[in-house]
């Protein structure tokens, strides 16, 4: 039985490895790693550094596009920092407002669909932080939605869907420099074993 018990939670701690973050399905985050793991980070000054707008676990087997809206909060105030890269798919066309580091949108559509993952990267940005500072990432809907419902969409090949924000709406979905806006673990393997004496 204890064989049992052990052969059970090595494979509940292989298959959680590679878990996202969130594990429900059709939604949106800032992460700083490509399996949506991390959306808390550091950074210094001058280290540049990458960030994914990222779908995961979208309930399609294909994205055709992305409806979402961004604001990044700076603690050191406008002209702080440099987005060095905003790098959408290949193909991609924008009918949004990116250009703004700090605030804007994507309407974005794709002329090949990208294929549904547990993590599907849409955005790629590089930051670089011109002094020390905490920076909080939200995401919203775009100003045109094709869903009013005051969520981020993305469409799949014909019909659009909401996605959701684990963090909830008006909070950060990342951060970096500072606390951590969705917990990626409360238990430690101790406290699982402890179950079973």
């Amino acid at each position: 039985m204890k064989k049992l018990v052990v052969l059970l939670l090595v494979s509940l701690m292989a298959t959680s490895a590679f878990a996202v973050v969130d594990p429900d399905t059709d939604m949106i985050g800032v992460y700083f790693d490509l399996t949506a793991d991390n959306n808390c980070t550091t950074a210094s000054p001058s280290i540049p550094f990458f960030a994914y707008v990222t779908i995961t676990n979208p309930s399609a087997s294909e994205v055709w596009g992305l409806e979402v809206g961004y604001e990044l909060v700076s603690s050191a105030g406008v002209g702080s920092m440099f987005r060095l890269a905003n790098t959408l798919p290949a193909g991609a066309v924008d009918l949004g407002t990116s250009t703004d580091l700090y605030a804007g949108d994507y309407v974005v559509g794709l002329a090949n669909p990208l294929p549904g993952a547990p993590a599907v990267q849409f955005i790629t940005w590089q930051f670089l932080l011109l002094a020390p500072q905490t920076v909080e990432i939200f995401l919203g809907p775009s100003v045109v939605q094709s869903i009013d419902d005051g969520l981020p969409a993305y469409e799949i090949g014909g019909s659009i869907r909401s996605l959701g924000l684990a963090a909830g709406m008006g909070n950060p979905v990342a951060t970096v420099n500072g606390d951590c806006p969705v917990a990626v673990e409360d238990a430690s393997f101790g406290s699982v074993k402890s179950l079973f004496r």
